[in-house]
Parts: structure tokens; sequence; C-alpha cells
């Protein structure tokens, strides 16, 4: 992946993210840093920031669905990090009807989730579904994220698009579902 990304933004509460517009798949990628007082998360890894430093310390990789290898290996190899399906300090949620494999990754004590394909929030559309034509079962995938609202959401973390950082779970039940 031979992209620019724009720098690190911090959102608080441990979080960041980084992102960029790659052409080869006319997206915009996003990734998300969750910053713990032990290890660091990485969730669907594109390149690392040119001007941002770099994890340090114990350091895991997390892949939302089975499209997103993005730069994992690249960053498995140069942090010396560990692929994990279930980071500490996070509940993984399956989305069974989005991507292959789609998990979502719910941090209970910051109220945050993190999600991979099913949900994007890309402008001039806003938060949205996964298109049905990328998903596996669009019917199912609607009950699924029917089941996030049970979960006590203030903030989502997205692999496409800008993170919403107040009032989520308002926005996630205004979903045509």
């Amino acid at each position: 992946m031979s992209l620019h990304p724009a720098p690190l933004t911090s959102h608080g509460l441990g979080f960041a993210t980084w992102h960029v517009y790659d052409p080869s798949c006319k997206a915009e990628l996003w990734s998300t840093a969750y910053y713990g007082k032990e290890l660091t998360v990485l969730f669907d890894p594109i390149v690392w920031p040119n001007n941002s430093p770099l994890p340090a310390g114990v350091v895991q990789i997390v892949r939302t669905n089975t499209n997103h290898d993005r730069n994992c290996q690249a960053l498995l190899q140069s942090l010396s990090a560990h692929l994990s399906t279930h980071p500490p300090e996070f509940h993984p949620l399956p989305l069974p009807g989005g991507s292959e494999g789609e998990t979502t990754y719910f941090h209970e004590r910051t109220s945050t989730l993190v999600v991979g394909d099913s949900l994007i929030n890309l402008a001039p559309h806003g938060l949205t579904l996964l298109p049905e034509k990328y998903c596996t079962d669009l019917s199912m995938l609607k009950i699924s994220v029917k089941r996030l609202f049970n979960l006590p959401i203030q903030r989502i973390f997205f692999a496409h698009g800008a993170p919403i950082l107040h009032d989520a779970l308002n926005k996630l039940r205004q979903l045509p579902l």
C-alpha cells in the first residue's frame, strides 16, 4: 500500500484514527487505534501515518472481517504485533449478513463501538448500512444491527468514514431497518 494517510487524530478516552483515500478500491479507508494501559489495539490498520509515532509495547491487530487485511501483515512484522480476534477490554460481537466474517467490537468502559464494513459513515450520505451488493445477506445484517440497540453506545468508529463521537446510539436507531 503506497498511500499517504492523514496524521493520527486523537478522539479521547484512548482512541485515535487515521485515514486515506485508496484509488484502487475507490474508497475512504479509516483505521482505529486504542491505547490501553497495557497494550495498543489497531483495528483494520492501513499504512501508518509518517508523522505519527509508532505504537510501542504490546500491539494487537484486529481485522473486523476477512476483507480487511489492508496493511496488517506489514505492521505485524514491523511492530512485532499479534493478530487477535478477542482483544482485551473489547467484546467481539459478530454481525452476520455483512461482509464475510464481520465482527464489531464494543468497549464497555467508554461505550465505544468499532465496526468494519457493516456500517459506513461517509459524506454526503452519513451513517448507512453496507450496500446490499457487498452484503452476504442484507436482511440478516439488519437483524444483526438491531441487536446493537441494546448496548449503551455513545461513540462509533468505522473502517469507512469519520467517527460519530456523540449520541451514536440515537443515530444508529435512525437507520431504516
